[in-house]
């Protein structure tokens, strides 16, 4: 267990590096108390069957049961958003207006996706 959460942490801190090699600062992270605004559940506003849990010490799934991946993100400046899933790192642009979560992918144009809190902050 030790070696899973030491190769966990150092995802994030590989990711953190990456965002300030962007000329970008990290934003408040999450607190044990969850109080970042991405804390909680986002279902697509597409079908509700897929959703994102965010959660308040960096992990966090996405997909559609039983088909659920686990991640580890952070928040840059800016609104980037970057979820790492085991060696693969996302980087989206992210805006929540309401109860609406948009990300648009920075990787491959013309990806967007929008999500509605269904629980959390």
């Amino acid at each position: 267990m030790k070696h899973v959460k030491f190769f966990a942490i150092s995802l994030l801190l590989i990711a953190f590096v990456g965002c300030v090699f962007e000329e970008s600062h990290v934003e408040a992270v999450p607190s044990a108390e969850g109080d970042h605004p991405l804390v909680g559940v986002w279902e697509w506003t597409t079908t509700s069957t897929y959703i994102y849990i965010f959660n308040a010490d960096y992990s966090g799934s996405r997909g559609t049961a039983p088909a659920i991946q686990q991640f580890t993100w952070y928040v840059c400046d800016f609104g980037h958003l970057s979820m790492t899933f085991n060696r693969l790192t996302e980087n989206w642009y992210k805006e929540i207006e309401d109860d609406l979560l948009t990300i648009s992918s920075r990787q491959v144009a013309n990806m967007q996706y929008s999500y509605r809190r269904v629980a959390g902050s």
